[in-house]
């Protein structure tokens, strides 16, 4: 396994997902309230436009697919071999995703959206916003189910696009 380069891959696409994303929570603000704490989320709700959340689900689609390929293809290119290899190579990079979407998304984010009331409507004067309500549902997100949902997810899906390519 190259460190470096996991280490290089996994903040790059860490990046590109996280501002991604928050690039499209401010321009489908309510859409994206639906992966927000409770509070919120029922706060929101009736402004909620089904068509912007499909719309929502299409883009990220998009940027998972684009990630998991780059994670595939670099991961091909840097010459790893074997699967317990390549399955650890996607995990780690994805884990490298799933702390930037905590700092960059839950922690930076929350603090713009919490500042312009105005993003989400109908969610203006939650309690959910502040600091200790959000991280009651971000805190076990990114530090229980990803490490053992989607990083093992990643490396499965990274493993076989190098098989396939190979």
């Amino acid at each position: 396994m190259d460190w470096s380069r996991i280490v290089l891959d996994g903040l790059a696409m860490s990046l590109f997902f996280n501002f991604s994303v928050g690039m499209f929570s401010f321009i489908l603000p309510q859409a994206y309230s639906t992966m927000f704490p409770k509070e919120i989320k029922e706060a929101a709700a009736p402004y909620v436009v089904k068509k912007d959340v499909h719309k929502m689900y299409v883009i990220l689609l998009a940027i998972y697919l684009f990630v998991f390929i780059y994670f595939g293809v670099s991961t091909y290119f840097s010459g790893v071999t074997g699967f317990k290899n390549l399955f650890w190579t996607g995990y780690i990079e994805m884990l490298f995703v799933n702390f930037g979407d905590l700092l960059i998304l839950d922690c930076l984010l929350r603090a713009v959206c919490k500042n312009k009331k105005d993003v989400v409507k109908g969610a203006e004067n939650c309690k959910a916003w502040e600091l200790k309500g959000w991280m009651k549902s971000a805190l076990p997100e990114h530090l229980i189910v990803w490490e053992l949902t989607f990083c093992p997810l990643a490396g499965l899906i990274v493993a076989g696009i190098v098989k396939l390519l190979q």
